[in-house]
């Protein structure tokens, strides 16, 4: 399975360079965007990890990877599972690049570089990530790469504006009684608490995902 995670890497090492340039270009140019560093820790990383899955499908899809795969002796369960794992390879690349990035800003003095990561950025990194595998791979290993381009596309995007449009109908609305709720329970939950729940909440839906890619993959028909 080490191996199939190798591979996605290796067919993309140009990826590698352009996730770090735009990392660069993030911090730069998208620091005036929410609170200070959630373009360069929470939005790069997050967007260099969805590069490089869709990347990784797409070559797979081109060179028709799947079909020599599954030819090979390897488990179904181990391809499906190597993508799972794969993902959280791909976002330890962003995060790597975001922590450089800011390290690097920071000695030099620029004024949007005001603070270092955090446990919550890390922790809103991993959610993003395992919230958009939950949803994209159960569809990819059905339908393949080529029939869910706009379909990814328009994951990527629920999974940024989603939250904006819930934090501004909560901050519009104090006195809805679900949210009332929910500001009682930030006010009086500890952070890493919160931050254990959510991290908790996307692992879940990441597993029943899991399970639900490796009954599609292993009834699929090559």
């Amino acid at each position: 399975m080490m191996n199939l995670i190798i591979k996605d890497i290796l067919i993309q090492k140009k990826m590698l360079v352009y996730s770090l340039l735009y990392t660069i270009f993030a911090a730069l140019t998208l620091s005036s965007m929410g609170p200070s560093g959630l373009a360069l820790y929470v939005l790069s990383p997050t967007v260099t990890t969805y590069l490089f899955i869709t990347t990784a499908v797409t070559y797979d899809d081109k060179n028709k990877s799947q079909i020599v795969l599954i030819s090979l002796p390897i488990k179904r369960d181990d391809i499906v599972f190597s993508k799972y794992i794969s993902t959280f390879v791909f976002g330890a690349f962003g995060i790597i690049y975001s922590i450089l990035i800011g390290f690097i800003g920071k000695i030099i003095g620029l004024p949007m570089f005001t603070r270092s990561i955090s446990l919550l950025d890390i922790v809103l990194v991993l959610s993003f990530i395992c919230i958009f595998s939950s949803i994209f791979f159960p569809v990819y290993f059905k339908f393949g790469d080529a029939k869910m381009k706009i379909f990814t596309f328009i994951i990527f995007m629920a999974i940024f504006f989603v939250p904006s449009l819930a934090f501004d109908y909560i901050t519009s609305n104090p006195d809805n009684i679900l949210v009332h709720k929910l500001n009682y329970f930030i006010n009086n939950t500890s952070s890493l608490t919160q931050n254990s729940l959510a991290l908790m909440v996307g692992l879940i839906f990441l597993l029943i995902s899991l399970m639900i890619s490796i009954r599609i993959y292993n009834n699929k028909e090559f």
